[in-house]
């Protein structure tokens, strides 16, 4: 070995340690590969398939999607009375910044996400139709306030309300 590169001599013989596929020194295929290939595939044959799960359709699916836009709006309800009684601040006491969306948003965002687990949406669409759910109570919140005054003043204050009646419009989409 010495004075050879890499010191594996040339005539060297690599052995692997495995069963050959064929009998030893002929071309004949070894009978125990063959038998071992028609087990494997008998197995294979009496294997059940695994279930197949379709995606989407009945009357549970559609309703966890109404759930998920549902679980979206009440996010940012909550959201928003959570910033209320912590900041105490009515709406349009201070010019809409950036960061009261962003607050509203994350809060919204953070809720959501535990309510997912809480109600174990796991599909994408039900993470669209949660955010979608989101998007559409951040404009449209204000139309409600001005729809039914009476269910946000126990949960908000007669305050906040008659504030958001002043400055919205409930004809037109609005963030505040």
């Amino acid at each position: 070995m010495a004075g050879q590169p890499g010191g594996i001599p040339k005539t060297a013989t690599i052995v692997w340690h495995m069963r050959p596929m064929t009998a030893p020194k002929s071309d004949t295929p070894d009978p125990r590969f063959a038998e071992r290939v028609a087990r494997i595939k008998a197995r294979r044959a009496k294997a059940c398939p695994a279930p197949v799960r379709k995606r989407g359709g009945g009357r549970r699916y559609a309703l966890s999607l109404l759930g998920a836009f549902a679980v979206g709006c009440l996010v940012v309800v909550a959201a928003r009375y959570a910033r209320f009684h912590l900041t105490g601040a009515l709406p349009g006491a201070s010019p809409l910044k950036g960061g009261t969306l962003l607050a509203d948003m994350g809060l919204a965002f953070v809720a959501g996400l535990l309510l997912q687990q809480a109600f174990r949406f796991r599909r994408p669409e039900h993470t669209g139709a949660k955010t979608f759910g989101m998007v559409v109570a951040i404009f449209t919140m204000h139309m409600a306030v001005h729809a039914a005054p009476g269910l946000f003043e126990p949960v908000f204050s007669a305050d906040w309300v008659a504030q958001v009646i002043r400055l919205t419009d409930p004809t037109k989409i609005a963030v505040f």
